[in-house]
């Protein structure tokens, strides 16, 4: 058994190791930034942005000048970026091979594009789901470049500023949506006489505690249930203290959830993949909530319905913590010190705290997942099961698959397990049969015709960030890099967002808190907890998290000296959640992918680790088992503290600000008038009710009170954007300017003071572009900047770089009308131009994979009346490119195509094209599209090109 064992371990670890790896190096679809000494990878250093974003293939242009002395023989170019380029030397264009996989180098020799003096060398990155990102060597006799901080970049026209190491980690700055002040050591210096309190009552709990049981000898065992029972308490308090005051929709992606649950009470149906953000998650946790608020005559958009919702949660994080202590009680049967190390750690857990707190449905999977823990550990101790009870847990196993499809993770080693007792039993083929046979057949029975029902899609196992779900989007960092996953420290300075830093530290600033805020991507908008003991209590969490790894280190060891079902089955479900969180974040680059809870399922293994830890650790000593149980005492006080809401003013705040944003002015009103009158000199609390004031029309009044809160709050920027805001709209441009320019300088990182800057300029017939640039240097994914920038740029004149901004526009916003008829504006002053056929040309060559400026751009290369303009053979190039960016699916981007192929004289695949197009119109019903193309066949067929004026189209 244990040569078996070892088997299984050498295995398992070479081939998620192999996998990895060649998912770093090799798969193009994850977004690795290999490491080569040679180069470092570089990209431009705009700021950490937490909202997601839509798919836009912007640009990044990196410049570096250098000099020879003298003539370069031989010059060889290696080059890699994420994901396209364009290099030129020069001026001069360096002609690469493109390549399959943007993870291959090119390789040029160029010795001929440079010269005996000044150097330029500049290269254009595309990346349509991450930042830009270049690594670059060039090698020659005495010349030696490499990309490193040395170089400048611009992204989307932004400006220039010095490059930035992809390795290093990036952290956001004054102004930005999630910077915060809260320190550990800050916060520390503001709780510690808390922290001294809960010391002096665990110190007589845990004296006290002993004493009595010593002269008082009683059974033990109810003692522990009766601290259960307590803890279980503590819960409910919980819940009635805060499930009122916490603001409705508060939680991971909580009103997706929300939106699930009404959709169920609507339609009666199972949603599809397609139909919303999380509608690709197994049903169960979604239909027992809609039945409970059924029963409650509740809709899932009533007041009361989040309550309910909460207490639902909150049984299903007790029921969790309880099966921790019923598991270990099931393998230390004698050791109620190890019993209550492990469950208390299960039950102060803050990852748990927080998520008790939300509508979710890790919780349930994660309690469905320790109840099929318990319940094989129980069939594994107590020897010989019935075929009822491998159906019970089949029962157990099918019900967590079905409410999550990460519970896949534990059912190979509990079948390992088990398998092990029956070749312990020495069972026959029949008792195979029917104890594993029966147990995989009611679990399929359960969970299987879901994912039969959405494998429709292309793969049973459909997740948020894939295609099929309709959304594509990607979120800061958009990639990683080997030192992503080996830094760790963040989090122990500065614990909130930290997951922009290291894989770890988002792990350990999610599990020993809310290290991400409950997924807010503003920190105005974060729970009401309590950040000065939570931020502290990651330093206090230095000791759970030795006895975590002490006693993972520890079970690991013993697996392979004395192989046990149980550590077996603990250790290789810790092992394959963190290999699945390793995978999940290189497939899903994101700040927002390492999150601790996506591992709630490990939950028992951890309080039996932490219980190993402590046995390890303190050595049945006295000496020893006091001060660590009284630090851990303090610790739970600490988590528990954390997460009751008693801050009065940033209760009220909160409350304030979402019911603002769910159009409810009144109450927010109400809510703003109760922050400022718990502390008048609270600056945030007077924005608050400017805020509301203004909402509810009362201008003049939430002006004295932006005003005041800038007196009380002059050096913070959120103070003076509010009041320039409320200035703008009053149309006191110099005011709002002078308040702007404030705003900045206080926080540079704010978008929305740049924002305002750049309005207020435009409207007071000021110059914005300089000052556009210097913003999209912070936000280059602005919508509303490039379109500022865009309109700036073509009033003055400038209608090549107007027609790049507002191609940007477009191209992150292809939703909107105006964006289009913008850009249609941009593209006419080229053509109206004298040097028109050289601008669209000039475009042409530049422009990023936009369906709307190619087609545009072809249409009029294809069909102008002006032979000087018209370029049948760049309107092929373009239209292809446009059709195969959406499958050639769209009708009218093939009748563009078509008409390119006929402006060659190529009529027969016009005609082809343009049936194409007729055929897809149809299949969608597109009447306009329809009436066009057939129009267009007509010509084609007659061996006529297309001609049509853009300023009539």
């Amino acid at each position: 058994m244990r040569a078996v064992l070892i088997s299984l371990a050498a295995v398992f670890g070479v081939t998620a190791v192999a996998g990895l790896t060649w998912l770093c190096q090799r798969d193009p679809g994850t977004n690795f930034l290999r490491p080569d000494k040679r180069a470092e990878w570089i990209f431009f250093p705009a700021a950490v942005e937490v909202k997601a974003r839509g798919l836009a293939n912007l640009d990044t242009l990196f410049r570096r000048g250098f000099t020879l002395q003298r003539p370069v023989p031989r010059a060889v170019l290696t080059v890699g970026a994420a994901k396209q380029i364009q290099v030129t030397i020069n001026d001069r264009k360096v002609e690469l091979v493109a390549n399959q996989n943007w993870k291959d180098a090119f390789t040029v020799e160029v010795s001929g594009l440079l010269q005996d003096g000044p150097n330029r060398i500049e290269a254009r990155v595309f990346n349509d789901n991450g930042p830009p990102a270049l690594w670059l060597r060039l090698t020659g006799d005495q010349l030696s470049l490499r990309s490193d901080p040395n170089w400048i970049a611009s992204c989307a026209g932004s400006a220039w500023r010095g490059a930035a190491l992809a390795a290093s980690p990036r952290f956001p700055g004054r102004g930005n949506s999630i910077y915060s002040s809260e320190r550990t050591i800050t916060s520390l210096t503001k709780v510690w006489p808390l922290w001294l309190l809960f010391g002096a009552v665990g110190l007589v709990f845990c004296v006290g505690g002993s004493w009595w049981l010593n002269r008082h000898p009683t059974n033990v065992t109810w003692v522990t249930v009766v601290i259960v029972f307590g803890f279980a308490g503590l819960w409910l308090i919980l819940l009635w203290h805060n499930a009122r005051i916490l603001p409705a929709v508060v939680g991971f992606d909580a009103s997706h959830h929300l939106n699930y649950i009404k959709y169920l009470q609507e339609y009666h149906r199972l949603p599809l993949p397609t139909q919303g953000m999380e509608m690709f998650h197994p049903p169960l946790y979604y239909i027992v909530s809609a039945l409970v608020l059924s029963l409650f005559h509740l809709s899932a958009t009533d007041p009361s319905a989040i309550v309910v919702l909460r207490a639902l949660t909150m049984l299903f994080g007790i029921g969790q913590f309880v099966l921790v202590f019923a598991t270990l009680r099931l393998i230390f049967p004698n050791r109620p010190n190890l019993q209550l190390v492990g469950g208390g750690m299960a039950a102060f857990l803050p990852m748990q705290l927080y998520m008790a707190h939300y509508p979710s449905n890790e919780t349930l999977a994660a309690l469905l997942v320790s109840a099929s823990l318990y319940f094989a550990l129980r069939m594994a101790k107590t020897g010989p099961a019935t075929w009822k009870s491998y159906s019970v847990l089949g029962l157990l196993i099918g019900a967590a698959l079905l409410t999550k499809a990460t519970a896949v993770l534990v059912v190979p080693f509990i079948v390992l397990a088990l398998a092990r007792q029956l070749v312990c039993e020495r069972a026959s083929a029949a008792r195979w049969a029917g104890a594993l046979g029966s147990m995989l057949l009611v679990a399929i029975l359960i969970c299987s015709w879901h994912y039969i029902r959405v494998s429709q899609y292309g793969s049973p196992l459909v997740g948020g960030s894939d295609p099929v779900t309709g959304v594509s989007w990607w979120q800061d960092d958009g990639y990683h890099t080997i030192s992503y996953f080996a830094r760790f420290g963040e989090s122990l300075v500065h614990p909130l967002f930290s997951a922009t830093a290291s894989f770890f530290d988002g792990l350990y600033s999610t599990l020993w808190g809310d290290g991400l805020c409950s997924g807010v991507s503003d920190l105005t908008v974060r729970p009401p907890w309590n950040y000065s003991l939570m931020c502290a209590g990651y330093l206090l969490s230095l000791l759970p998290t030795l006895l975590l790894l002490v006693g993972a280190i520890t079970s690991l060891w013993q697996l392979f000296r004395e192989p046990r079902s149980d550590i077996f089955v603990f250790v290789g479900l810790c092992l394959a959640v963190a290999m699945a969180l390793v995978y999940y974040n290189l497939k899903v680059p994101c700040y927002g992918s390492a999150k601790a809870f996506y591992g709630m399922s490990t939950l028992v293994p951890l309080g039996f680790f932490a219980a190993v830890g402590w046995n390890l650790v303190t050595d049945g000593r006295k000496w020893r088992q006091i001060p660590v149980a009284i630090v851990l005492a303090v610790w739970a006080m600490n988590s528990f503290g954390s997460f009751w809401i008693y801050d009065p003013v940033a209760r009220h705040v909160i409350t304030a600000t979402h019911l603002s944003v769910g159009k409810n002015p009144d109450a927010a009103l109400t809510e703003a008038r109760k922050a400022v009158t718990a502390d008048p000199s609270n600056a945030a609390a007077r924005i608050a009710l400017a805020t509301t004031l203004d909402d509810v029309g009362q201008s003049s009044e939430a002006l004295k009170e932006a005003e005041h809160a800038t007196e009380l709050a002059p050096l913070d920027g959120g103070t003076h954007l509010e009041l320039g805001t409320l200035l703008f709209k009053q149309n006191k441009l110099e005011r709002a300017i002078e308040e702007a320019r404030l705003a900045v300088a206080y926080a540079p990182e704010n978008a929305h003071a740049h924002l305002l800057l750049l309005v207020s300029l435009f409207y007071h017939n000021e110059d914005p572009i300089d000052p556009a640039r210097e913003a999209l240097a912070v936000s280059p994914y602005d919508a509303e900047i490039h379109h500022l920038l865009g309109v700036a740029l073509a009033r003055k004149g400038e209608s090549m770089e107007a027609f790049h901004q507002l191609t940007y526009y477009v191209l992150i916003r292809p939703d909107r009308t105006e964006a289009r008829s913008e850009l249609h504006r941009a593209l006419l002053a080229l053509i109206n131009s004298p040097d028109a056929a050289k601008l669209l040309h000039q475009a042409a060559s530049s422009i990023p994979d936009s369906t709307v400026v190619l087609d545009e751009l072809a249409w009029v290369f294809a069909t102008h009346p002006s032979e000087e303009l018209r370029d049948g053979h760049e309107a092929v190039r373009l239209a292809e490119r446009a059709c195969a960016l959406t499958k050639r699916t769209d009708p009218l981007l093939l009748a563009t195509l078509a008409s390119a192929y006929a402006e060659t004289g190529n009529f027969s695949e016009a005609t082809n094209t343009i049936q194409e197009a007729i055929s897809k119109a149809r299949s969608s019903n597109n009447n306009d599209a329809i009436a066009l193309d057939e129009k267009l066949l007509g010509f084609f067929q007659s061996n006529k090109p297309i001609r049509q004026d853009p300023n009539s189209r």
